[in-house]
């Protein structure tokens, strides 16, 4: 049986299925995992259980892979790999780590990976290895569909602003605080970038909200007070549930997520802490955050 490529039949997401993720994917494949990546922004790879090196192999089919700023979790053999784990070596709770993309409530917890970067990521693949028995899932939002239902007043007093995106020494969110604490000193003075505030998807040209809560800091050239009435606005817009894909996680699952607008994500912290969540990571560099230069 050839590649099939399901629909959630949600906001975003989709299955793939017939595909072995240990062997090197036809040109034809790839363009359309491409594809699907863009039109669902979300894909779902079932168990299959991958090496470190496995799963580097298979996300370079996508592009040019890039080691995570979070240095600290860099994996030992395979430095394209990132570690994304809640406990500490000696086994104990890693609180820092477990904040890594990961919140209590969703609505502080939405973001676009690698969005402090003045280039951020275009894709990132999260495989797991060992997971707690019950709670953190994955949580997904349609950013371009958040845009679409926004007051058309407010995509108009939106359109052409840029905001901060900072990582280390982030005041605004204190999860992303803590998590940000990890960093070492070079990690934390590279860590911010100015994007715009609305942008547009690199392939499908489609505009989304981009500035997030997990990592945002203001708005430029507004005041403080309008900039946080702004990001409130878009904050709240991107937390609705009729927007969303949920991925319950079972070891052995790859996802494969678009970080160029359109969609955002984030962890739940919701699991015992006393058990362990254990994945390896890739990211997929990208290019530049095109903005949307019209007004709505």
């Amino acid at each position: 049986m050839g590649m099939v490529i399901e629909a959630s039949g949600l906001a975003c997401g989709a299955t793939v299925r017939g595909i072995d993720m240990t062997q090197a994917c036809a040109p034809t494949v790839v363009a359309e995992l491409e594809a699907a990546l863009v039109r669902h922004g979300v894909l779902v790879f079932r168990d299959q259980r991958l090496e470190p090196r496995q799963l580097a192999d298979f996300s370079q089919h996508f592009g040019v892979l890039q080691p995570h700023v979070q240095r600290a979790y860099q994996h030992p053999q395979v430095p394209e790999i990132v570690v994304m784990t809640n406990r500490r070596a000696d086994g104990s709770f890693d609180e820092a780590g477990a904040r890594r993309g990961a919140i209590e409530v969703t609505r502080d917890g939405w973001h676009s990976d690698l969005s402090y970067d003045p280039v951020p990521a275009k894709a990132t693949l999260l495989h797991a290895l060992e997971l707690p028995a019950y709670g953190g899932n994955t949580c997904f939002t349609n950013a371009a569909t958040a845009y679409a239902q926004l007051a058309d007043g407010t995509k108009r007093k939106v359109a052409g602003l840029r905001a901060e995106f900072n990582y280390g020494g982030h005041q605004r969110n204190k999860s992303a605080q803590i998590a940000a604490s990890a960093l070492d000193a070079a990690g934390q003075a590279g860590a911010h970038a100015v994007h715009p505030v609305i942008n547009v998807h690199v392939e499908s040209g489609v505009p989304a909200i981009y500035v997030n809560p997990l990592i945002t800091t203001r708005v430029q050239g507004v005041s403080e007070a309008d900039s946080e009435a702004i990001l409130n606005e878009l904050f709240d817009a991107l937390d609705q549930q009729e927007f969303r894909f949920e991925h319950v996680w079972k070891p052995g699952d790859t996802l494969l997520w678009d970080n160029r607008g359109g969609i955002m994500h984030t962890g739940r912290l919701d699991y015992p802490r006393n058990e362990a969540r254990r994945f390896i990571r890739t990211t997929v560099t990208g290019s530049a955050i095109q903005a949307l230069h019209e007004s709505a």
